[in-house]
C-alpha cells in the first residue's frame, strides 16, 4: 500500500528532505531519484492497524488539500491582480493591503491545522523501533540528496531561469507604453528584483534543516516548540510579503494619472492573454486531465 503525507506540511517538517521530493516528472523538469516524503515516515516501518488508519486519514486529507491548493493558487493569483489594480485605481489603501496579506496568511494557516494535528498524532504513536527506522529513512534520503546534488542544482537553475524569463515577459506587458522615467524604472526594477529574491529565498528555505525538525520531534521535542518555530517562520513570510507590497505601491505611487490608466489597461491585457493560454491548455486535455 502506498502511504502519503500532506506535502505542504512535510515541507515545513522535513526542510531539504521534502525539497528533494517536491518536484518530479509531473513538472517536466526532473526525474526524482530519492525517497518521497510520505515514504520517509512509512518505508519499512511496521505500522499497527491504528497507525495505518491514521495514515489513510492523512492520505485523504492530502488529496483534498491538493485540490484546495490548486484552487487556492489560482485564487491567490487573481487576488494579487485585483490588489494591484485596486491600488492603482485608488480603491485600496496601504493599510487595506497590509490587512489583506495578514488575512490570507491566517487563512492558509487555518487550512493546515487539521493536517498538522494528524501528523503529530502519527509521529507521537511511533515506538522506539519505528522512530529508529524513520531516522534511517531520513539518513538514506540525505545521502540520496548528496549523491544527486548536481541534479538538484541543475533543477534549481532551470527553475530560476524559467521564473526569470516569465518575469521579463510580464514586465514587458506591464510597462508597455508607460514611457517610464529613470526613477520610475528604478522603482519598477526594485519591485521585480524583490519578487525574484523572494522566490530564491523560498528555494533556499526548502534546502534548510534537512529533516532536523522531524528528528527533533522524533527525539521528544514538544509539539508546542515546533509550532512556535512554524509561527515565527510564518511571521517572517508575512513581513517579506508586506515588504514586497510596499515596493509595488511605491512604483504605482510614482505614476501620473495617464500612466496609471495605461498601467491598468496593460494588466487587463496581460490577464486576458493568460486566460486565453489557459483555455487553450484546457481544451488540449482529456477529461482525466492528461494531454490527448
Amino acid at each position: 500500500m502506498k502511504y502519503l503525507i500532506p506535502l505542504t506540511l512535510l515541507a515545513a517538517m522535513f526542510g531539504g528532505v521534502a525539497y528533494a521530493n517536491g518536484h518530479g516528472p509531473k513538472d517536466g523538469r526532473m526525474e526524482n531519484p530519492c525517497m518521497k516524503p510520505g515514504k520517509v515516515l512509512t518505508k519499512d516501518v511496521n505500522l499497527s492497524a491504528d497507525q495505518k488508519a491514521l495514515v489513510e486519514d492523512l492520505k485523504g486529507e492530502r488529496k483534498a488539500h491538493k485540490t484546495e491548493r490548486h484552487d487556492l493558487k489560482r485564487s491567490m493569483k487573481q487576488d494579487r491582480i485585483d490588489t494591484l489594480k485596486g491600488y492603482a485605481e485608488g480603491d485600496l489603501s496601504r493599510a487595506d493591503i497590509k490587512d489583506q496579506i495578514e488575512d490570507k496568511h491566517r487563512e492558509m494557516s487555518e487550512k493546515h491545522a487539521d493536517m498538522q494535528d494528524g501528523f503529530f498524532a502519527l509521529v507521537d504513536s511511533y515506538n522506539d523501533s519505528q522512530k529508529d527506522q524513520v531516522r534511517d529513512n531520513i539518513d538514506d534520503t540525505r545521502q540520496c540528496m548528496t549523491d544527486n546534488q548536481e541534479q538538484f542544482e541543475a533543477h534549481r537553475e532551470r527553475k530560476e531561469a524559467h521564473i526569470q524569463k516569465r518575469m521579463e515577459k510580464k514586465a514587458s506587458f506591464m510597462t508597455k507604453d508607460l514611457d517610464l522615467s529613470r526613477n520610475q524604472q528604478a522603482a519598477f526594477d526594485a519591485w521585480q528584483d524583490g519578487q525574484l529574491e523572494r522566490f530564491q529565498e523560498r528555494m533556499d528555505g526548502r534546502m534548510d534543516h534537512k529533516g532536523q525538525h522531524l528528528e527533533a520531534l522524533l527525539d521528544g521535542q514538544s509539539q508546542r516548540s515546533i509550532e512556535r518555530a512554524q509561527a515565527e517562520r510564518s511571521a517572517e513570510k508575512i513581513e517579506v510579503a508586506q515588504e514586497q507590497a510596499e515596493w509595488m505601491m511605491d512604483f504605482v505611487d510614482s505614476l501620473d494619472r495617464d500612466q496609471r490608466t495605461q498601467f491598468v489597461e496593460n494588466i487587463d491585457m496581460m490577464v486576458e492573454r493568460i486566460e486565453k493560454r489557459h483555455n487553450r491548455g484546457e481544451k488540449g486535455k482529456s477529461p482525466n486531465g492528461q494531454g490527448r
